[in-house]
């Protein structure tokens, strides 16, 4: 007679996020037969204070569905995070999100949507595809109103949540998981079951190279250092050689003792196990938070990365260039300068070229080898995410897999969100602002503020910057502007509105074949341990506590290390300008103007000949052709005569300026580079 298979389980970890005082904690509670090490608020603060400090984690098993039956597996492991609800602790809720399947959003059904319910939702929607709502505390409703009570707020609650990448139909699970009466928990089984239909089979690959993400380690008299966590990559046995990155050479060459999951001893884990791991020879008091490997699989130390990254629609804060955020990569929340950029198309350029340095190509400033860095790993590789969610797979099918270095990129003030309100200010001093309009086929477009009327065609001349919209109409609030977008916003905006005008099928731009991508640079001010190719979140947690504002400002994936002390391997280029003065016509030619005021008698002049100057007044483009005199005059070239007042002697009357706008390599110390 053969032997009975043994039950095959699988784990499955479940984020249980919510407000403060949602009762996730008794919820966990209610649905757990086995905690660990770090489950059930055991912080000593936590029980002083009453709310979870700090990830918790428990677990209990059922009869696997018969979706999972199908792939062979009969047994659901469920490992619970618990995850911490109070504001101030929502970057410990960012870190230990990337171990989560699944995101259990537990509401009170009494007060609804709160300020940390929403930033979990962000949370759950960047890093889970699965997402069940979880009402609690239902035994505050009277029972003879309970049923009609808990439909509205469902109702009122699937509007509110159809604008997420979870849309409308969300599983409910109504429960009461600590009944003020002290009575048994309500929903205990409905609850079970709900988990049970919507849970997707997780994918789990035991085969890539071992990465185990560890979040609390203690001692054991006799035997070693207990590392508690999740396993993100490969597997793990006892006797296997790791690696403990965070503590240099004293981390290398440590060996697995033994392995326990809730208490049981195992022959292995694997991708997407909750295992406690004993390592012989390991000191816990140096260790918190962490990352243990495989010997051959090194991982880097950051000070400063390139990342491609998403300007979250629910962050209605500036993201500026230099500003810091908080930056959550590698199980650690740091602060870090941000530096934006985009790529530089070259669409916006004029047709005629100058004798600066092309957009791309050989003129650039030679970075060394050191200076760009180390690319992005293949995507075979480990990274600290198991996978991501709804937000982030949509996203990230337009992001690269590794930086181009060969590249030239645009600097950007502000980080943008696709598809938002193109903003700028023509050079009449108007602030144009075009959106998405009322249908397929049509746009909108405001003037300081006021609606000027749709947009059904879009034209743009490279040679004057002039946008017009349908019937060669001008955006600008007088009839005859000259609706010229400023050179120092032209690259930006036309990037930026030719997708805008694509995406609502508004013709007339030349087509785009993407998304406009954003990339930042973070500067870290200490460093992180973390694998490239890892999924960040860059937040502002200094904003106030109570306010009902998200303070998750974008999210992204780490492309490539980078040397902080020398970042001239990055083409970012940056709008400067200088201005000077018409003095007067020159004698022989018409179309030749004498110039002052913009350069002194040492200025380099060979930095600017064959650079193009603006007339402000009229628009009018000239070419910088040389010196005259020793003054730190110079000579500019017209396509015709300017029409400008003189004086009696021949000289140009006061007012008439001229503009010299010029991009810089952002990163390049010498004073060559400029491109224009």
């Amino acid at each position: 007679m053969a032997e009975e298979r043994p039950p095959k389980a699988v784990n499955v970890n479940i984020g249980v996020l919510g407000h403060i005082d949602s009762g996730k904690t008794s919820l966990c509670r209610m649905l757990s037969t086995v905690c660990s090490t770090a489950s059930m608020d055991n912080n000593p603060q936590s029980k002083e204070r009453g709310i979870t400090l700090d990830l918790g984690f428990s677990s209990f098993s059922c009869d696997a569905p018969d979706h999972f039956k199908e792939r062979g597996l009969d047994v659901l492991q469920f490992c619970l995070v618990d995850c911490p609800g109070h504001a101030s602790l929502i970057r410990t809720v960012i870190g230990g999100a990337q171990i989560i399947d699944l995101c259990m959003l537990v509401i009170d059904v009494n007060k609804g949507i709160q300020t940390q319910t929403a930033e979990c939702l962000v949370v759950s929607e960047i890093l889970a595809n699965q997402l069940v709502i979880v009402l609690n505390k239902v035994d505050m409703i009277p029972a003879e109103k309970r049923e009609k009570v808990l439909k509205g707020v469902i109702k009122k609650l699937r509007v509110t949540f159809s604008t997420s990448k979870f849309g409308t139909e969300l599983p409910f699970a109504c429960v009461a998981a600590s009944p003020q009466d002290n009575s048994p928990p309500i929903g205990f089984d409905g609850l079970i079951e709900v988990l049970k239909s919507k849970l997707v089979v997780p994918e789990r690959d035991a085969t890539g190279p071992f990465m185990f993400s560890f979040d609390h380690a203690f001692p054991i008299k006799g035997q070693g250092t207990v590392l508690t966590g999740t396993v993100l990559s490969g597997s793990v046995r006892p006797q296997q050689s790791i690696v403990v990155p965070a503590l240099g050479e004293a981390g290398k060459n440590k060996k697995v003792r033994s392995l326990q999951m809730f208490k049981k001893p195992v022959p292995e884990a694997q991708q997407g196990d909750r295992v406690a791991m004993c390592v012989a020879a390991l000191d816990a008091k140096e260790l918190e938070r962490g990352i243990v490997i495989g010997e051959k699989f090194p991982v880097p130390t950051l000070d400063a990365c390139v990342c491609v990254v998403h300007r979250l629609s629910y962050f209605k804060q500036a993201a500026l260039t230099k500003a810091k955020f908080h930056i959550t990569l590698g199980h650690q929340t740091v602060m870090a300068t941000a530096h934006f950029f985009c790529p530089l198309d070259g669409r916006a350029s004029p047709s005629i070229s100058s004798a600066a340095a092309p957009p791309s190509g050989g003129d650039a400033p030679a970075a060394s080898p050191a200076a760009q860095g180390k690319a992005a790993v293949p995507a075979t590789s480990p990274s600290l995410a198991m996978g991501c969610g709804a937000l982030a797979a949509e996203t990230q099918q337009n992001w690269p897999k590794s930086f181009n270095f060969s590249s030239t990129y645009l600097h950007i003030d502000e980080l943008f969100q696709p598809g938002a309100p193109v903003e700028y200010e023509n050079n009449d001093g108007d602030m144009i602002k075009i959106c998405e309009g009322p249908g397929l086929g049509r746009m909108v477009w405001y003037v300081n503020g006021e609606l000027r009327g749709e947009v059904t065609e879009l034209m743009f001349e490279p040679n004057s910057g002039r946008l017009s919209i349908q019937e060669d109409q001008p955006l600008g609030i007088a009839v005859d502007s000259a609706s010229v977008v400023p050179l120092k916003d032209r690259d930006r905006v036309v990037y930026l509105l030719s997708w805008l005008a694509q995406k609502c099928l508004v013709p007339g731009l030349p087509p785009v074949e993407q998304e406009p991508l954003a990339f930042v640079l973070l500067v870290l001010e200490k460093p992180v341990l973390c694998p490239l190719g890892s999924l960040l979140i860059a937040s502002k947690l200094d904003f106030d506590i109570h306010s009902p504002n998200c303070r998750i400002a974008f999210f992204g994936r780490v492309l490539n290390q980078m040397d902080p002390k020398d970042l001239s391997a990055l083409r970012i280029v940056k709008m400067k300008s200088k201005t000077g003065n018409l003095e007067r016509f020159d004698k022989q030619e018409r179309t030749l103007m004498i110039c002052k005021d913009m350069m002194t008698a040492d200025t380099d002049f060979s930095l600017f000949s064959g650079l193009k100057v603006v007339h402000e007044q009229t628009g009018a483009e000239g070419i910088i052709e040389g010196l005259y005199g020793q003054e730190g005059k110079f000579k500019v070239r017209f396509k015709e005569e300017l029409k400008v007042k003189t004086d009696a002697k021949g000289n140009v009357k006061s007012g008439e300026q001229i503009t010299l706008y010029f991009k810089r390599f952002n990163f390049e110390k010498s004073v060559r580079g400029f491109i224009q």
